[in-house]
């Protein structure tokens, strides 16, 4: 197993942000941090040099046609033979200009089944399956763990320009190894390993509280923790009570 592989064998999904150029402005993952490289570095030096030409037209079409969606495309790593999808999305300005990409890699598992998770649309965060296996692989792992439910309100949920500059933030307020996906309906599921109480969960809902509201977007956001004995489906159930109960720009723990 090469190191990418092992980085990916717990987490097989990844959020990033990026800008046009194809720097790597915020990202959810161990091996999206490798990419990276180093601060600044252009995240597809780190591609096969095979593939580099297929991500790179990719990545350009991006921006010359920001709208519509992509089939994902599948690439390799310089040196390592684990294959990887990237799927993007263009974030463009009020006035319709681009301005960046929000994108999700994912593992290829080629030694079984492969998790070919879909993307929201909109934000080019992973769907909610990605973030419940994350979850369920940590509770296995007899890990501690904070989710959070982020529900906007009604005008930014509905609204696809702000959806995606609500993935954009909650991607710069989380943790490198934190996972985020999108559903349809205008939430995100955040999942956090090792967070052992109530104080460093509460203080990932005020990031992704304070992130948003710079950006002027109104949400509810519910917070559960579990200690080695809440199973994943009471967590997140617990979250959500906590996000609806919640007054609007507020956070509420989980009862």
């Amino acid at each position: 197993m090469d190191s990418l592989s092992a980085l990916t064998s717990l987490l097989s999904v990844a959020a990033f942000e990026a800008d046009p150029g194809g720097h790597i402005t915020n990202g959810n993952s161990p091996f999206v941090q490798l990419l990276r490289r180093v601060p600044g570095d252009n995240w597809r030096d780190g591609v096969a040099a095979e593939d580099r030409a297929l991500v790179d037209s990719f990545w350009n079409d991006l921006f010359i046609a920001p709208g519509g969606n992509r089939e994902p495309i599948k690439f390799r790593i310089e040196g390592g033979d684990s294959t990887f999808s990237l799927q993007a999305q263009c974030v463009t300005s009020a006035g319709g200009h681009p301005v960046g990409a929000v994108g999700v890699i994912m593992a290829d598992d080629e030694a079984g089944p492969h998790l070919a998770f879909e993307t929201d649309p909109y934000t080019g965060l992973p769907e909610r399956a990605a973030v419940l296996l994350q979850i369920e692989n940590l509770a296995a792992a007899d890990r501690n763990l904070a989710v959070a439910v982020v529900l906007l309100d009604e005008g930014d949920s509905s609204d696809d320009t702000r959806r995606k500059e609500a993935a954009r933030q909650l991607l710069s307020a989380l943790r490198p190894n934190d996972v985020v996906s999108a559903s349809p309906d205008g939430s995100f599921l955040v999942c956090a390993a090792d967070v052992t109480d109530v104080r460093p969960a509460l203080h990932m809902a005020e990031r992704i509280a304070g992130a948003l509201s710079r950006s002027g977007i109104v949400a509810r956001i519910g917070v559960s923790v579990r200690d080695h004995d809440a199973a994943p489906a009471t967590l997140i159930r617990e979250a959500e009570a906590g996000a609806y109960a919640a007054s609007p720009g507020d956070v509420k723990f989980a009862d």
